[in-house]
């Protein structure tokens, strides 16, 4: 029976599809890697891998111990981490996904307030948090989708819109609305470049026929609102309750979009296990204050 470094380096390979690519993300040199697959073949008398080009293509042989290491990986992972909560006599912690909007302070201060103490963040990007939930890699994660797939409970907790997000010294921020055209004309400060429908480029910006000049990517929208703040220029256009929470209300502020109201919902999206059952009353009421009440 192989061991699980086996199975860890045949799933590297298929995710990267190099063997140089794989032996780096897993921490192994390239001679300790094509010594492992050689072994793994010795000892199971199969071909696993084939060449093609400069790509490591897996036969049919190893496509079947990828679907189980796949399987086994994160169950073993889980263990490990619930065997060391056992041995440490710890309460498992509530895992809370987040993604570019990772505004957590106001969260966080309100669950310590109210007795939840164990709470760990891991960060996925936005599509990849539902995925996350299903893997049971997380037990919850805020999203603006109704939309979840079985097995995945939501509440909804906010309904909010986008508007323009303005240094507070900047001529637009006494604007009473700012247009398309406004916008364009200063560096554009997202966390996506993706143009998805029902947001800002789809109802604002091309109807009014300006898209900006100047688009920077800032995978975080903490640091995206510390930027605007702290160099009193960019804008952006994000929910609302994000700017409420993050603390900056006296160098950032919201402006309406001229035109167009884009509405946003927030849902909490969250697995139905004890540990979410335990909480899910004080969870909704942290989360409801934070977005809605800021």
């Amino acid at each position: 029976m192989l061991d699980i470094k086996y199975y860890i380096l045949i799933d590297a390979i298929a995710r990267h599809g190099s063997l140089h690519a794989a032996s780096a993300a897993i921490g192994l040199t390239q001679p300790a890697a094509t010594h492992r697959i050689k072994e793994m073949e010795r000892r199971l008398a199969v071909t696993l891998f084939e060449k093609r080009g400069r790509r490591l293509v897996l036969t049919p042989a190893g496509k079947r111990l990828l679907d189980t290491a796949r399987e086994v990986i994160p169950l073993l992972i889980a263990a490990e981490k619930e065997a060391a909560l056992l041995a440490r006599d710890e309460m498992p912690a509530l895992r809370w996904g987040v993604d570019a909007h990772d505004i957590v302070g106001a969260i966080l201060h309100e669950a310590y307030s109210r007795g939840i103490h164990g709470i760990d963040i891991y960060r996925f990007s936005t599509q990849a948090k539902i995925s996350a939930l299903l893997d049971k890699q997380i037990d919850l994660a805020l999203v603006n989708s109704p939309m979840v797939p079985k097995g995945i409970k939501s509440l909804l907790i906010h309904e909010d819109e986008l508007k323009a997000v303005v240094p507070i010294t900047h001529p637009l921020a006494s604007r009473d609305s700012v247009c398309a055209e406004d916008i364009a004309q200063e560096p554009y400060l997202t966390f996506s470049a993706a143009r998805e429908p029902g947001f800002e480029f789809d109802r604002f910006f091309n109807p009014q026929q300006h898209s900006p000049e100047t688009i920077r990517i800032i995978e975080s929208v903490h640091t995206l609102l510390g930027v605007i703040a702290a160099g009193q220029q960019g804008v952006s256009i994000l929910s609302t309750w994000v700017v409420k929470a993050s603390g900056l209300e006296d160098k950032i502020t919201l402006v309406p979009l001229d035109g167009v109201r884009i509405p946003i919902d927030w849902h909490l999206a969250y697995l139905d296990n004890d540990i979410v059952n335990e909480h899910l009353p004080q969870l909704e009421k942290i989360f409801i204050k934070t977005l809605k009440n800021n």
